[in-house]
């Protein structure tokens, strides 16, 4: 049995008493948001907890765990909230955002399949200062932050994944902000699709057309722009073909076309 297998059989519960956002919101449009088939392995373009994991490994560390789902839209934890679980995100996308002084939302990352969220709790008894939201229908293992911390002490390949994870989310925040001096607003909007697409649950390929659940205002913040710049971008790119605009999402028509757009190689 592969890890990809082993990561969609688990047990699902779906209850852990975390508070949800008031409903979920309707279906992406045009079968982007589709369920996928729990047999095929999803794609890891990043650095994944499991990473270097035996089937069998991952088994024994999921006992470990408690099963969640998660509509789009609603909340994984919001800022408040008591930070006692470590979460692993097996299918789906989930937004972390942050609220300003004024309380304004702002996005700070998108956490694709294999990677870990809440990971502060293993630092300290403070509570959560940022909210993890669906944006797509999601499953996810919570576990205990002191099992976790016990897993990372007693198994050196989950204590490295872990590193490699952290280390990984890091340097995208190092490579944001070096984007941000040098590269246009347009560049940076177009590598941000084309990073959500291919690292996504269902990775698009060259041709492929793809839509990714995020409004105008997420994508400014994800890629530190100012939000009227970024919708000029978007609009001017939708007159030209490569996008189409919806309420919450950006539908990418052919993904090799954001690089011609961008007239920049994607790192």
């Amino acid at each position: 049995m592969t890890i990809a297998a082993t990561l969609s059989s688990a047990p699902r519960d779906g209850g852990d008493g975390h508070r949800p956002s008031g409903g979920a919101s309707s279906p992406h449009p045009g079968g982007a948001g589709e369920a996928r088939d729990p047999d095929q392995p999803p794609h890891y373009g990043r650095a994944q907890i499991f990473s270097g994991l035996s089937a069998e490994e991952v088994s024994r560390v999921a006992a470990h765990a408690r099963s969640l789902r998660r509509a789009r839209g609603e909340f994984v934890y919001m800022p408040g909230d008591r930070a006692d679980c470590v979460y692993v995100l097996r299918r789906g996308r989930v937004k972390l955002s942050v609220l300003s002084d004024s309380g304004k939302e702002i996005a700070i990352d998108i956490i694709q399949p294999g990677e870990i969220l809440g990971e502060f709790a293993l630092l300290d008894d403070a509570p959560r200062s940022n909210m993890a939201q669906a944006l797509d229908e999601v499953s996810l293992w919570a576990f205990d932050r002191r099992d976790f911390t016990n897993l990372l002490m007693t198994r050196p390949k989950l204590a490295m994944s872990y590193i490699r994870l952290v280390g990984n989310r890091r340097r995208r925040m190092e490579k944001k902000l070096s984007d941000v001096t040098s590269k246009t607003v347009s560049a940076r909007v177009c590598e941000l699709l084309h990073e959500l697409a291919v690292d996504g649950p269902e990775p698009a390929a060259a041709g492929d057309c793809c839509l990714v659940p995020l409004t105008h205002h997420d994508v400014a913040s994800l890629i530190a722009a100012a939000r009227q710049t970024t919708t000029s971008v978007l609009n001017d790119m939708e007159r030209r073909g490569v996008i189409e605009l919806g309420r919450g999402w950006v539908r990418i028509k052919c993904l090799k076309d954001l690089q011609t757009y961008a007239a920049v190689p994607f790192a």
